[in-house]
């Protein structure tokens, strides 16, 4: 998936976890765990190895990761009291799960399984912001997700409120039209269309549960967000 999306479903998840542990720190956490893999293995695997391996997906998206992440998470947490790193890690697995990463056994159980493989692109960075602004998707979950960031930290950007709340309350009902666009797109089997860059058929049925999931947990918590 596009990191947009990824985005989104790691505030939507901080938004579970701050609700339950009563610190909307959590929110921002468990973002930053959604965004992590891509923002260690992209510059890494298309820049400092484009040369040999040309891959976006290795460490961060390996559960090796996740484990050392972990380990790492209950030790603070044992130290200091502090959930932070065991947040990001549910916000990294987030992200391995919407990449479908057991798909790619040698990269996800790495490195039980070998080495990882080398691929091949050409201007992967140019095609990828390509595909990212031509995805109707992206700009659904960029908007709801800047409302939520937003709220999240209304407390230091107070005039920026009204803002936040604008574009939640714009973006739930867009996100519910995109569940049901994604959900017909992949019954009727639609290629590649507006709704994505590049989808296939296993893409629009997680474009519908990420938009549905989306109108869920906004709604369920409206009151953390105070949309009303």
């Amino acid at each position: 998936m596009f990191i947009a999306c990824h985005l989104f479903v790691g505030l939507i998840l901080g938004l579970v976890i701050a609700e339950r542990l009563g610190d909307r720190r959590f929110i921002g956490f468990s973002a930053l765990g959604a965004v992590l893999p891509d923002l260690l293995d992209k510059p890494v695997g298309h820049i400092l190895l484009a040369d040999s391996l040309n891959y976006g997906r290795i460490f961060g998206h390996g559960l090796l990761f996740l484990a050392l992440l972990l380990i790492a998470g209950i030790a603070l947490k044992r130290q200091r009291g502090s959930f932070a790193l065991i947040v990001v890690t549910a916000g990294a697995l987030s992200h391995q799960i919407l990449d479908a990463m057991w798909t790619v056994p040698v990269t996800w159980y790495f490195p039980l399984l070998g080495s990882y493989r080398p691929y091949e692109f050409t201007n992967y960075f140019g095609n990828a912001i390509l595909a990212e602004v031509s995805s109707l998707s992206e700009w659904i979950f960029l908007a709801a997700s800047a409302g939520i960031a937003l709220t999240a930290c209304r407390g230091f950007c107070p005039d920026l409120s009204g803002a936040a709340h604008g574009l939640i309350r714009a973006a739930t009902p867009l996100l519910g039209i995109l569940a049901i666009a994604s959900l017909y797109a992949w019954v009727t089997g639609i290629p590649e269309s507006i709704l994505m860059a590049g989808a296939g058929p296993e893409d629009y049925l997680l474009l519908a549960a990420v938009g549905a999931i989306g109108v869920m947990g906004v709604v369920r918590h409206r009151k953390l967000l105070d949309t009303e």
